[in-house]
């Protein structure tokens, strides 16, 4: 597997890396989830932009990543606007989706940007060039939360996260039964066996939990954790998710 390197942080080597979510609303719930953030020392950290109030357009959003990039320091910043439906809290206008992002990916605040491949397939590998140019590396992604697509869909949209040029490849499902588990965890190993880029994969709910610990066994190499709240369903707090991790890896250790 290809690694990335941002900052001290490599990618694609080693044990799972832990991301926690910045989900604050506003600025008083941010420096909350900084707070916790910092004590928890996770790998990297994700601003969920979708859950900010304020509009996107407002230039308040840039102040808040000032603050944000300045209270994390070395801790790598993944850029994320969840729309609505892919799971997050608000809808947008696709063109007003685009500028936030290649404006975020300028200001050189943040180290990763999350694009929908599927929002607009069409201009799909224009936005994740546009953004590359910047130098900032590009998490393709694609939520399911009602339900698991077969395991032929999923390896068949992860390799078109791959085509349209994509640093990072990650899915996340909703599993319904412990098949639509095995559906995710075995699209995840195939997909590590014929793909270079790293992947990164979860089922949600509490039948996906083992899929946020097994990513050393299985190749997904990104788990989020919650910090002071879950951002989706089935997340475990980082600190707990560490000591399984370590566990984990210790054992696959010993084993070879």
């Amino acid at each position: 597997m290809k690694t990335i390197t941002v900052k001290k942080l490599v990618i694609g080597e080693g044990m799972p890396k832990i991301c926690i979510p910045i989900i604050g609303r506003n600025k008083e719930e941010i420096e909350k989830d900084l707070e916790i953030i910092k004590s928890m020392k996770p790998d990297l950290a994700e601003w969920r932009v979708d859950c900010w109030e304020n509009e996107k357009n407002d230039e308040t959003i840039w102040e808040m990543l000032r603050t944000i990039s300045d209270k994390l320091g070395e801790i790598p910043l993944l850029f994320t606007f969840r729309t609505k439906r892919e799971g997050g809290e608000q809808e947008i206008l696709y063109e007003d989706y685009v500028k936030l992002l290649e404006k975020a990916a300028r200001t050189g605040m943040v180290d990763f940007v999350d694009v929908e491949v599927f929002f607009r397939q069409e201009e799909t590998r224009r936005l994740i060039s546009c953004i590359q140019e910047t130098g900032v590396y590009v998490v393709a992604s694609n939520h399911h939360f009602q339900r698991t697509p077969d395991g032929r869909e999923l390896q068949e949209r992860m390799r078109y996260m791959n085509d349209c040029g994509a640093d990072i490849l990650k899915m996340a499902v909703m599993p319904i039964d412990s098949l639509d588990l095995c559906s995710i965890l075995e699209a995840t190993i195939r997909m590590r066996q014929e793909c270079e880029k790293p992947v990164v994969t979860m089922a949600m709910g509490s039948l996906g939990v083992l899929s946020r610990i097994w990513g050393e066994f299985t190749g997904s190499c990104i788990t989020f954790a919650a910090g002071r709240e879950a951002s989706a369903p089935g997340q475990i707090k980082a600190d707990e998710m560490r000591k399984v991790l370590k566990a984990l890896h210790e054992i696959k250790e010993k084993k070879n």
